[in-house]
């Protein structure tokens, strides 16, 4: 293959990125962009591989990203949201592929010149948004009219790690989740858009049993109808709902937590706001254990019509901490997902240009099969209702 592979950012799913690239013997370097070289000391010296070369690069440096984003093949963004644009706009510059794991509504702005300028971009490439999408991509188009469609994902603690209070611990940026607790959502009901505040979202928290995990509740998480819309289902869709997974009780908490103004922004308090202050208390307090595992969760379930029957497609996911790499379930979902599809298009089995979507622009067979080479392992049932 001999490509350069450019990382940015080398985090908790960054590491499980390099992991992942690493493993491809045919890349001829990876160059990894982060400010905070020694969270990456032990991964380095336990891959022991050459080709992996780090940048101290300032993500805010227009001229010093651009440079290095003109050496690379492919450029995987996995840095904080607010560098989405800016990192965007730069791929466009260098007319180098762009892979994040962040929602498109980020870089929508960009997508006529990406398109102008003949640059792929491919967003939404992690776990959810990611592997949910390519999923229910594939399940839809096996449908001649999808009446019902309901996503939800979530990452937990196994049972065994449950030692706290809120039955939960990090495994992203924990101010991020907090930040999700009260934003707006939609759902599809009998065919009508219902809007809900980001304050009561968690109000909407219903119950469910999800085989081989135990039971759940989810909560929404997103707007169903731009992901009608982004799956091509608006106009027969009939309800449809996109959630967040919990242990059961989750939601009750963190009602409270949002009635008492506690993941608020302002006002700032001694110069901090409620949702930082929170953050920053909860979070070490919030943390695995060397021995323990985390869930990642992932359920489809899409209902419609096939040949003048009515059918029923649920995809379901269910991964653990690796506990030979150590990589949690979340690393491995989003970090490999991300590695997947930026090899993908390195192999020339992704093309475009301007912003695709990875419901329809990623090949299902193929990623699923290279998902399953990573013991992430898809669980489907089709039946007749």
């Amino acid at each position: 293959m001999n490509k350069r592979v450019l990382v940015l950012g080398g985090g908790a799913q960054g590491k499980a990125t390099i992991f992942d690239l690493a493993q491809n013997e045919n890349l001829k370097e990876i160059i990894v962009v982060e400010n905070n070289p020694a969270q990456l000391a032990e991964l380095l010296e336990r891959l022991n591989d050459s080709r992996i070369k780090l940048a101290l690069a300032d993500a805010n440096n227009a001229e010093e990203l651009l440079a290095l984003f003109k050496k690379a093949d492919v450029i995987i963004d996995l840095l904080p949201t607010v560098f989405r644009k800016h990192v965007a706009d730069l791929a466009i510059q260098a007319c180098t592929p762009l892979v994040n794991t962040s929602y498109q509504t980020h870089i929508e702005m960009c997508g006529n010149e990406a398109a102008i300028k003949g640059t792929l971009i491919m967003p939404e490439a992690g776990l959810d948004p990611g592997i949910d999408l390519i999923l229910a991509g594939d399940a839809i188009r096996r449908f001649d009219t999808v009446e019902e469609f309901y996503s939800m994902c979530g990452g937990i603690p196994t049972k065994e790690a449950c030692d706290n209070p809120i039955n939960y611990k990090v495994t992203w940026i924990f101010e991020g989740v907090l930040s999700s607790y009260k934003r707006p959502a939609d759902l599809i009901i009998d065919g009508k858009v219902q809007d809900i505040p980001g304050e009561t979202i968690m109000e909407y928290a219903e119950d469910i049993e999800i085989e081989g995990v135990g039971k759940l509740e989810r909560f929404p998480n997103g707007n169903a109808s731009t992901y009608a819309k982004f799956l091509g289902i608006q106009d027969t869709v009939q309800n449809m709902g996109r959630y967040a997974l919990r242990w059961k009780g989750h939601a009750d908490f963190w009602k409270k937590i949002v009635q008492l103004g506690l993941i608020e922004d302002e006002p700032a308090v001694l110069g901090i706001s409620p949702r930082k202050y929170l953050a920053e208390v909860l979070k070490p307090q919030l943390q695995y254990k060397d021995h323990e595992q985390d869930l990642v969760v992932l359920k489809n379930e899409v209902i419609g019509l096939k040949a003048g029957k009515r059918k029923r497609i649920v995809q379901k996911i269910i991964d653990k901490r690796d506990m030979k790499t150590g990589f949690m379930a979340m690393n491995r979902t989003v970090g490999f997902s991300a590695s997947i599809v930026a090899q993908m298009i390195l192999d020339g089995k992704i093309t475009g240009k301007g912003i695709l979507n990875p419901a329809k622009d990623i090949p299902y067979a193929v990623f699923v099969s290279e998902l399953k080479k990573r013991d992430i392992i898809l669980e489907e049932k089709e039946e007749e209702l």
